[in-house]
């Protein structure tokens, strides 16, 4: 199996995807600290405010605000805890949980310092040389920062997937100019290879565009020098070779030597072979030129008698199946005499000598043509479409490519079948004519 190739879509959202995840994991960290550092100087304040109002009703009755604070909690990491302590550092009254606090060894007033266990404030001294150490618990902060944290970090992670959807979706939108430019290529092709408005695209596809102008004009040039020496060869060609084969089927009807007839038989069967290769020189020629479809509508069902009829001595070995009443196409008339004469020739000369071609078109415009013989191996079967392809019965590997250009230039396809449907062996190949509207 093939590997899956990257696209420049999927490349560019990738990226777009991985700065984004960059850029929210330093705007997640960044957020993170922010918001440790603000809610830390909340309850600094908070806790300043507190230890100022509580301690004109401590120092005046320690033991009954003792009391009275003691039974709020009963869990010393959410409990807030405080000592009255002279200017010795001696401790007068405190909270029941205050030995589970750590408070500073030096009392600094006025001033907020964290220890292990608890962040402490120590207030100015009063008149009566006494203190307040108000101490707040670190694992109450701590706490409070998660769920703060969690809170703004959910909704943030559905980020992620929406923005590797919004990256697919604008990098889809930005080189949608490169799938326009590769859709535009691809309706070119031996017939078409005018050159495309390099303006019509952005800057960056423009350079593209002008250099594939330049290389499709040589190509065309190129191709054009091929057809015209195709053409021109075959045109040389075919006077002499008719010549050559009148002149030798005369000497043939004139000599009596058996040895000699034979030489001059195996000459008229080369230049036989020669003049078959000039007439499908010409065909491709004209196939390459672009014929498969007509101005003018045409019956098919009237035209392939007069084909049958240009086929010869083996004739007689067609069995013609045409619907009744004309079947409409809009193939090109004599690009149509071309595909019939061809696969009707091709079924003759790879079929069993004296075998019968069914030679079909139904009303629906179904051209079929089949013959007996083996079953053709499935790789030989797909190289036969191909120009100058090996045929061990012998031919050019021509006329099926021929045949093969034109459909494509009507539209359609040709379809090669080995061994034919329903059958045991031989060889099928059909073509569906593009309808037109009697």
């Amino acid at each position: 199996m093939t590997p899956r190739r990257p696209t420049l879509a999927r490349r560019l959202a990738l990226l777009i995807s991985a700065v984004l995840a960059a850029a929210w994991v330093v705007a997640i960290a960044a957020m993170a600290l922010i918001l440790h550092h603000e809610q830390d100087e909340l309850y600094d304040q908070i806790l300043i405010t507190s230890a100022e109002a509580l301690l004109p009703t401590l120092a005046s009755d320690a033991a009954r605000a003792s009391a009275q604070m003691s039974s709020a909690h009963d869990d010393p990491n959410e409990a807030l805890v405080w000592r009255l302590i002279d200017r010795q550092g001696r401790v007068l009254a405190a909270s029941p949980m205050s030995e589970a606090a750590q408070f500073p060894d030096t009392p600094r007033p006025g001033k907020v310092k964290r220890t292990l266990t608890h962040t402490v404030y120590t207030t100015k001294y009063t008149a009566q040389d006494m203190a307040l150490q108000l101490a707040d618990p670190l694992a109450e902060r701590r706490e409070a920062w998660r769920e703060s944290f969690l809170a703004f970090l959910l909704p943030m992670l559905a980020l992620l997937p929406l923005g590797w959807l919004a990256g697919g979706w604008v990098s889809r939108l930005a080189l949608r100019p490169v799938e326009d430019l590769r859709a535009e290529m691809a309706q070119r092709d031996g017939l078409r290879l005018e050159p495309m408005d390099a303006d019509a695209h952005p800057a960056e596809l423009a350079q593209i565009v002008t250099t594939l102008n330049g290389f499709m004009a040589r190509v065309s040039q190129a191709l054009d020098g091929e057809r015209a020496f195709a053409t021109n060869a075959a045109h040389e060609l075919r006077t002499p070779v008719a010549v050559a084969l009148a002149q030798v089927q005369r000497l043939a009807q004139e000599t009596g030597d058996p040895a000699a007839s034979a030489r001059i038989a195996s000459v008229e069967t080369a230049l036989r072979r020669m003049a078959r290769l000039v007439a499908r020189l010409l065909q491709l020629a004209r196939a390459e030129s672009g014929i498969g479809l007509g101005e003018e509508r045409v019956d098919a069902a009237a035209l392939l008698p007069h084909v049958l009829r240009e086929i010869g001595r083996d004739a007689d070995r067609l069995a013609l199946s045409v619907a009744q009443g004309p079947v409409w196409t809009v193939m090109d008339a004599d690009a149509l005499a071309i595909v019939a004469g061809n696969l009707i020739e091709n079924a003759l000369q790879h079929s069993p000598p004296d075998s019968r071609v069914e030679v079909s078109l139904n009303d629906q415009g179904l051209l079929s043509i089949s013959n007996p013989g083996p079953v053709l191996p499935a790789e030989q079967l797909a190289q036969m479409g191909k120009r100058f392809s090996h045929r061990k019965g012998g031919g050019f590997g021509l006329g099926l490519h021929i045949v093969s250009q034109i459909a494509r230039q009507a539209g359609t396809a040709l379809e090669l079948a080995s061994p034919v449907p329903d059958r045991d062996g031989g060889f099928q190949a059909r073509i569906q004519l593009p309808p037109a509207q009697p």
